[in-house]
């Protein structure tokens, strides 16, 4: 296992790469803006399903990072090395 503090700023990148993909999957714009809203504003994100959809990714980025370095499969230091 990384250290905690490595583990937890993986989560959050990959957390927020995931969350800010799935942002436009199913966006439906409303034929008439209501007023106030913008005319391209989404009239149901989803935004909670997105949410839990990119914790759920993330967890598994997370893990999969996690063994990559664990198992030694890559390292970035030799790569640096060997550029």
């Amino acid at each position: 296992m990384q250290d905690p503090v490595s583990v937890v700023v993986v989560f959050l990148l990959l957390w927020w790469w995931f969350f800010l993909m799935a942002l436009p999957i199913g966006v439906r714009v409303p034929d008439e803006a209501e007023e106030g809203h913008a005319a391209s504003a989404p009239r149901r994100p989803h935004l909670w399903k997105k949410a839990a959809g990119a914790t759920v990714a993330a967890i598994l980025g997370t893990l999969l990072v996690d063994y990559v370095i664990g198992a030694d499969l890559f390292s970035f230091r030799d790569a640096i090395k060997n550029w």
